[in-house]
């Protein structure tokens, strides 16, 4: 399934500039996955595709972001696939995961979700 998502955080004080940032968020997700923090939503590899990086107002960082990600549940709905994602962030974060980013805690908000072949329309 392709998920596209976004983040809204605080960034810490000496997050760089888009390129770094982006490739820090990257490598965040990657750490969470390798230590199973998206087990409940996917037995595979979550594949990262697009990110970008934007400022929607003085102080907040939102980053869009799209995933590839072969779901465990067949069958899931919109609702549950994106409870199970967001707990998923959640037990990344308490597990200090995603904490070079942000401060202490993010919002996240699943914008579109579709299956793999299906026409895809990006919200980045």
């Amino acid at each position: 399934m392709h998920y596209s998502l976004q983040l809204e955080m605080l960034e810490r004080d000496g997050v760089l500039d888009d390129e770094h940032a982006i490739e820090l968020l990257r490598s965040e997700f990657t750490l969470a996955q390798n230590a199973g923090r998206f087990d409940k939503l996917t037995a595979g590899v979550i594949r990262l595709g697009a990110v970008s990086r934007s400022t929607p107002q003085e102080g907040v960082t939102r980053y869009d972001v799209e995933l590839v990600i072969e779901e465990r549940q067949h069958g899931l709905d919109d609702e549950r696939a994106e409870a199970l994602l967001c707990q998923a962030i959640t037990d990344a974060l308490n597990a200090s995961y995603f904490l070079r980013v942000c401060e202490d805690a993010l919002t996240m908000q699943l914008v579109a979700r579709a299956a793999v072949g299906v026409e895809w329309a990006s919200a980045a």
